[in-house]
């Protein structure tokens, strides 16, 4: 009795130890060589100078993925100020829509005036650094086939500025305070057109 469960027990042990059987490893490819009289010409139908041209080429490829792999994982100070008009860009953007907003919800009793006043001038300082850094970025694209566009998003970048100005001394000159929405619709749809531009640049 005890005999047939150790006989049983044995057989469960082998049958679990040996149930995938032997793992084969795949059967490696051969290569296809193509020998005329003593010389090897081709290897799987590539003649021998392509083939190790295609070969120094893939490694120097994979190095070069490498290489680039690697930099972008180094994150250093200097980083921060690099293409600072792609960072910059963001604040006349934002500042110019808040501010936008501020006084179409203070519509009727101008309550959010006194914040627009630091706004808006606030976004023309910063719009002057954004401009400046875009210029210095600008020389890449020289000769190239996306200058034009360069151009173009320059040439409203400076609008843009020229309109916060003229918007932030609407706002403290009372003979001017009448067109403050005019200047401010008409610098929200240069803003527009020109992150248009600067979005079709980058991307």
């Amino acid at each position: 009795m005890y005999i047939n469960k150790i006989i049983l027990a044995l057989l469960l042990g082998i049958t679990v130890m040996f149930a995938h059987g032997k793992h084969k490893k795949p059967a490696q490819k051969l290569d296809t060589v193509t020998v005329v009289g003593k010389d090897t010409i081709a290897i799987n139908g590539i003649a021998v100078n392509k083939a190790l041209i295609h070969n120094q080429t893939t490694s120097e490829t994979t190095l070069a993925e490498q290489e680039e792999i690697e930099e972008g994982k180094e994150v250093t100070f200097g980083a921060v100020f690099e293409h600072m008009h792609n960072k910059l860009i963001h604040f006349p953007i934002a500042l110019t829509i808040v501010a936008l907003l501020l006084m179409a919800i203070g519509y009727k009793d101008n309550k959010y005036l006194a914040a627009v006043k630091i706004i808006v001038p606030f976004a023309a300082f910063v719009t002057i650094f954004t401009v400046l850094a875009g210029l210095s970025q600008a020389a890449p694209f020289e000769g190239t086939a996306m200058y034009g566009l360069v151009e173009t998003h320059e040439i409203l970048g400076f609008s843009v500025l020229l309109s916060l100005i003229i918007w932030s001394v609407s706002l403290y000159v009372k003979k001017l305070n009448k067109f403050i929405y005019l200047f401010a619709v008409l610098t929200f749809i240069l803003v527009s057109i020109t992150g248009f531009y600067g979005g079709i640049i980058a991307h």
